[in-house]
């Protein structure tokens, strides 16, 4: 990843924020597991862990950028269900796992013959 698209990741993340101008320190007991896999990813995407983990929780937190119409109706069906984001996440993920099931892996990728029906 470049320095530029790693730039504008960051300014996605401070914009989603709400450019918020007082970042507030905070110290988590994580398991040394936890973070070697954080760190592991977080360079996979050019990002630096603080950064990484920011642009975990945003995304739980703003359905990870969709489009308002559509979070409006997730956020509709997970408190019709029930359940807090952690848990509607998990749901949603069971949900595909099960289409993955009956379809195949990557199914809807581009040129798979069934996003190109779509």
């Amino acid at each position: 990843m470049s320095g530029h698209s790693n730039v504008s990741e960051k300014t996605r993340i401070a914009q989603a924020l709400g450019a918020v101008s007082e970042k507030q320190m905070q110290t988590f007991r994580i398991p040394r597991d936890l973070v070697t896999f954080l760190k592991s990813e977080a360079a996979r995407g050019g990002r630096d862990l603080t950064a990484h983990v920011v642009r975990c929780l945003e995304g739980i937190r703003t359905h990870f950028g969709l489009p308002e119409a559509a979070t409006v109706r997730l956020e509709a069906d997970r408190k019709r269900l029930g359940m807090e984001r952690y848990e509607y996440l998990l749901h949603t993920l069971f949900q595909r796992s099960l289409e993955i099931r009956e379809k195949g892996a990557g199914f809807d990728a581009p040129g798979s013959g069934e996003s190109d029906r779509r």
